[in-house]
Parts: structure tokens; C-alpha cells; sequence
């Protein structure tokens, strides 16, 4: 079989399509010419994926340097120290330190500056960019909005039994970045529970009372003032739910899934210590 990519090249693998966010985000992590990105599908299919293209290289000596990258979402808890994370297995998978992508775009300045260079355009139907400090308010209220329905999210991921079973999904609506009509902390509970209801007839250990009471700590956890105070919602929470809540906090409902695709390309990666410890990997 003839080698899709030269072996002395390294290959970093991610999730999504060729033309997905992921690519375009680690194109701009990664030095220029230090190694090909590989977008393989959906997180779950990753290990298999890459399993698969080593193989094309025969025995493992001559297979190339090669990692993964993906988001964290609920899979793991954020390190205590800002940093990647390696995802448990043989696999080199590695997991952004913030929840995914998308996170890294939340940012009252990155924001603002967006919506002032867009404001310009002939299609832009958004009005004028507020202020840095009111976006900064509007993060701020989103957040505090999410806080139930990420608990229960992160109880969902913790009922996992092992890393052998099946995952339990951690929301009960189409795509990840879709709120559910409630985020009430008793609303999201009872939607989760359908959930466990049907996954516990197959997995014992897996129980409503488990997910009750691990929602009820992480909920504790997320009402603490310094998680707001020191911005630990922007490593704790999903990117894309933050983003998509935020959008209904600013004027003319703020167009987020645009702005994500603008975002990749001008974040500073400087400021983000795992996103240089990919780069520093790739060198």
C-alpha cells in the first residue's frame, strides 16, 4: 500500500473533516512544515482510525512520529496546572487543558475586535460592537446560566464505569453547542435521568442516585465565587454551550459559530501553555 504521507513526517491526528475548525486551529498551533495534520472523524473512532493508517507502514519500527489531538469535553477534569492532557491508553492522545476548541474563543477583547472589523461589511445586520466591558458582563451572565446544566453534564460523564464501556452521552440534545430548551438544574436532572434509566438496565454501578449526587457536587462547586472570580468556568465549561448562551446575552443575537471560524485564525496562541506545549511537541 503506498504511504498516504511520507514517513519521516510527523502526523498529528484531530477530530472533524479537512475543511472542520480543528484543522484550521492546529495548522496555526503547529510550525509551519513540522508535521501534516490528519483530521480522522469523531472522537470515538480515533483510536481505531489511527491504528489503521499505522498499519499501512508495516511493523511498528517504521511507522512515524505521530500523536493526537482533540478536546477534552467531560472526559477528563481539567489538570491542576494549565497543560495538555494525555488521554489513558497506548494511544498518544492528548486533550486541550479548556473543554475544546472553542473555549480559547471566549474572550471579551477577541470578541469585541471581531464584531468592529465586521461591522464594517454590507451584510452585517448586528449594529455596533458594545463595549469590552459589557461583553466581559455578558460572559459572565452566560456562564452563571450554565452553571446547572454543566453539573449535570459532568455527572453524566462521571457515571462512566471503565474505560471498556460504552460512553454515557453527556447531553440529551442533537449536537454539542445545543442548549435544551432548560437549564434548570432540576429540568436538566430529569432529562438525564431518562438517560441513566436506560443505560443502567444494561451497566450496573450505573444508578440515578449516583448521578444526583455527583450533580449535586459539581453544582456546589460551580456557585463557589472564585470560580467566576478567577474564570475557572472558561476550563470547567464547553466552549461551544458558553458561546452559543453568550450569543443570546449580546445584542441582535450575536452570530457565534461565524465568529468561532474568525476566532481560529487570530487567537493569540501565546497566551495558552498546552497549545504551546503541542507546538514545542511538533517542533
Amino acid at each position: 500500500m503506498a504511504f498516504v504521507t511520507d514517513p519521516s513526517i510527523r502526523q498529528v491526528f484531530c477530530e472533524g473533516q479537512p475543511n472542520s475548525l480543528d484543522v484550521a486551529f492546529l495548522n496555526r498551533v503547529i510550525p509551519i512544515g513540522k508535521a501534516e495534520v490528519i483530521p480522522a472523524g469523531g472522537k470515538y473512532a480515533l483510536r481505531a482510525f489511527i491504528q489503521g493508517r499505522m498499519s499501512s507502514y508495516g511493523s511498528p519500527e517504521s511507522w512515524p512520529d505521530y500523536l493526537a489531538f482533540r478536546d477534552r469535553d467531560f472526559d477528563a477534569e481539567p489538570s491542576e496546572t494549565p497543560g495538555l492532557i494525555r488521554l489513558e491508553g497506548k494511544t498518544p492522545i492528548w486533550l486541550t487543558y479548556r473543554a475544546c476548541i472553542e473555549s480559547y474563543f471566549i474572550n471579551s477583547q477577541l470578541l469585541h475586535d471581531y464584531w468592529a472589523e465586521s461591522a464594517t461589511g454590507p451584510r452585517w445586520r448586528h449594529g455596533l460592537p458594545p463595549a469590552i466591558e459589557s461583553i466581559q458582563v455578558a460572559i459572565l451572565q452566560a456562564s452563571h446560566d450554565l452553571a446547572d446544566y454543566q453539573a449535570v453534564r459532568w455527572a453524566l460523564a462521571k457515571l462512566k464505569p471503565g474505560p471498556r464501556w460504552p460512553e454515557i452521552d453527556t447531553k440529551w440534545t442533537e449536537r454539542s453547542g445545543d442548549l435544551p430548551p432548560s437549564l434548570a438544574f432540576d429540568d436538566c436532572l430529569a432529562e438525564a435521568r431518562k438517560m441513566v434509566d436506560a443505560f443502567a438496565a444494561q451497566v450496573s454501578g450505573v444508578t440515578t442516585a449516583k448521578l444526583e449526587g455527583t450533580a449535586q457536587d459539581y453544582r456546589l462547586r460551580f456557585t463557589q465565587d472564585d470560580f467566576y472570580s478567577q474564570s475557572l468556568f472558561l476550563v470547567w465549561f464547553h466552549g461551544k454551550d458558553l458561546l452559543s448562551q453568550l450569543s443570546g446575552h449580546l445584542p441582535s443575537n450575536f452570530p457565534y459559530r461565524r465568529y468561532a471560524e474568525w476566532a481560529a485564525s487570530r487567537v493569540d496562541l501565546s497566551r495558552y501553555s498546552d497549545l504551546q506545549q503541542l507546538a514545542e511537541m511538533c517542533a
